[in-house]
C-alpha cells in the first residue's frame, strides 16, 4: 500500500487527467462575471480536448485545483495600454474625418473659385467696354438721351455684378479660413497622434514573456489580459502546463514562452501537439487510467 501511495504521489503531475478544477479568486476589478470566467476556461479546454479527443478537464465545485483571476499592476499596465490605444484610434478617426471635410470644402472652394474667376473676367470685359463707351460720348459733349439711358442701365447692372462678386469673394475667404482652421486642427491632431504613437511604441511594444499567468501546481493564476484572444491563449498555455507540458521552441505556439499575436486566437501548433503526446502519450496508458481511477476514489472522501 505504501509503495502504491508513493507511486501515485510521485507521478501525480504526469498528465493528471482528468484534471478536476473550479473557479477560485475572481477580482472584481476585471469586470468579469463568474459565469463568463467559467465559460472562458471551458473554451480554453477545447485547445487540448478537441485535438486529442480526450476528456482532460472537469469542472467540479469541490475541486482543490483552482483557476484564479488576480488583479495587480500587470492588468493596470494593460488597462493603460488599452486606454492609450483607444485614444490613438479616436485621434486617427478624427483626423480622417477632418481630412474628409477639408477635401469636400476644397472641392467646393475650387468650383466656386473657378466660377468666380470666369465671372470676374466677364465683368472686367463689360466694365472696360462700358468705360470706353462713356469716354467716347464724354469726348463728344455727352450722350444722346437714348444712349444715356442704356449706359445707365449697364452701370446699374455692373454695380449689381460687382456687389455679387464681392459677396462671392467674401464666401471664398470664409471657405479658405475654414479650410485653414481645419488644416491647423488636423495638423495638431496628427502631431499629438505621432507623439502618442512614439509613447505607445516606447512603453508597450515589446516581446512579452508569459507573465500574464502562471501555474503553481495547485492553481492557475491569471494576472492580465487585454482582450478575449489573449485570455484564451494564456488560459490555454497554463492549462498546458497543468497537463505537465513545458515550453516549446516554435514561435507562435500556445506553449511558446513569449506571448504572440493577440489579434486572433492562437491554434495549437504541431510543436504543441507533439509536446502533449510526449507527456500524455498517443493513447491513454494503463498508468494514466490507474491515476485517474485513484483520483476519482479520492473525490469520494
Amino acid at each position: 500500500m505504501a509503495s502504491t501511495t508513493y507511486w501515485y504521489q510521485s507521478t501525480a503531475q504526469e498528465c493528471p487527467t482528468p484534471l478536476y478544477y473550479r473557479l477560485g479568486e475572481l477580482d472584481a476589478s476585471f469586470d468579469l462575471s463568474p459565469e463568463a470566467a467559467k465559460q472562458y476556461v471551458a473554451e480554453a479546454e477545447a485547445y487540448w480536448e478537441n485535438i486529442t479527443r480526450r476528456d482532460l478537464f472537469v469542472y467540479d465545485d469541490t475541486a482543490d485545483f483552482t483557476v484564479n483571476f488576480i488583479f495587480d499592476d500587470r492588468q493596470e499596465f494593460a488597462n493603460e495600454e488599452e486606454n492609450l490605444q483607444a485614444k490613438l484610434d479616436d485621434q486617427r478617426t478624427e483626423s480622417e474625418q477632418i481630412k474628409e471635410v477639408i477635401e469636400g470644402l476644397q472641392e467646393d472652394y475650387d468650383e466656386l473659385a473657378a466660377a468666380y474667376e470666369t465671372r470676374v473676367s466677364n465683368y472686367e470685359s463689360r466694365l472696360s467696354a462700358y468705360n470706353a463707351e462713356v469716354n467716347k460720348y464724354n469726348d463728344r459733349g455727352g450722350a444722346p438721351a437714348e444712349v444715356f439711358s442704356q449706359l445707365e442701365d449697364e452701370r446699374t447692372e455692373l454695380n449689381q455684378i460687382a456687389e455679387s462678386l464681392s459677396n462671392t469673394a467674401t464666401e471664398l475667404n470664409d471657405f479658405a479660413a475654414r479650410i485653414n482652421e481645419l488644416g491647423e486642427r488636423g495638423n495638431r491632431i496628427v502631431e499629438d497622434f505621432n507623439h502618442n504613437v512614439d509613447l505607445y511604441n516606447d512603453r508597450f511594444v515589446t516581446e512579452e514573456e508569459f507573465t500574464q499567468g502562471d501555474y503553481t501546481g495547485s492553481a492557475i493564476n491569471i494576472y492580465k489580459f487585454s482582450n478575449d484572444n489573449e485570455l484564451m491563449t494564456v488560459l490555454g498555455h497554463e492549462l498546458g502546463h497543468a497537463l505537465g507540458i513545458g515550453h516549446v521552441d516554435e514561435p507562435g505556439s500556445v506553449m511558446y514562452y513569449l506571448l504572440g499575436d493577440t489579434s486572433r486566437r492562437t491554434p495549437l501548433s504541431e510543436s504543441d501537439i507533439e509536446a502533449y503526446y510526449s507527456v500524455c502519450g498517443q493513447t491513454e496508458s494503463l498508468e494514466q487510467r490507474a491515476r485517474a481511477y485513484i483520483r476519482s476514489l479520492l473525490k469520494l472522501f
